[in-house]
């Protein structure tokens, strides 16, 4: 298995996206994943799903699971549609949240992490501020609360 199949496999990229490249900066002590958008793959508004015209691309870069003691960093020239009713918008990618700098995976590590240790530790383990870290958790509450089911009382005791 080559390094673009393997990287595709690991970031379970393979609708409309692929791996393009995969460079290893030794003095970084990085792995660049380059993903980019398979050619003629329709362009949809990600709010309202309509058919919309390109208007142009963004280079992204997102933090990832480490590979081999390597930062893993995934880097995206993102498009951005144009909407008749919604303006310019920039296009979802599978691996992350929109506004995030990190990947739903690695942010699904750093919740596990803080389950288990203090953010201090959590901070210096995986070299992350206490900003990127606070973020992560605001994410995963929101996340936590839009899954929570409303809950209407079938019963009410009162004294």
């Amino acid at each position: 298995m080559k390094d673009k199949e393997l990287y595709a496999q690991i970031l379970g990229i393979h609708k409309s996206w692929r791996v393009a490249d995969v460079e290893l900066k030794e003095p970084t002590g990085e792995v660049e994943v380059f993903v980019e958008r398979k050619p003629g793959v329709q362009q949809t508004c990600p709010i309202c799903g309509d058919a919309s015209s390109g208007y142009d691309k963004r280079r992204r870069r997102w933090r990832h699971l480490d590979t081999c003691e390597y930062k893993t960093i995934l880097v995206a020239d993102v498009p951005r549609v144009q909407c008749k009713k919604h303006g310019v918008v920039m296009v979802k990618v599978p691996w992350a949240e929109p506004g995030s700098r990190f990947s739903v995976l690695f942010e699904a590590l750093v919740i596990n992490w803080l389950k288990e240790a203090s953010t201090q530790a959590v901070s210096r383990q995986l070299e992350l501020s206490w900003n990127a870290i606070d973020g992560i958790m605001q994410r995963a509450v929101k996340r936590g609360m839009a899954r929570r089911a409303s809950l209407d009382p079938k019963h009410i005791g009162v004294d």
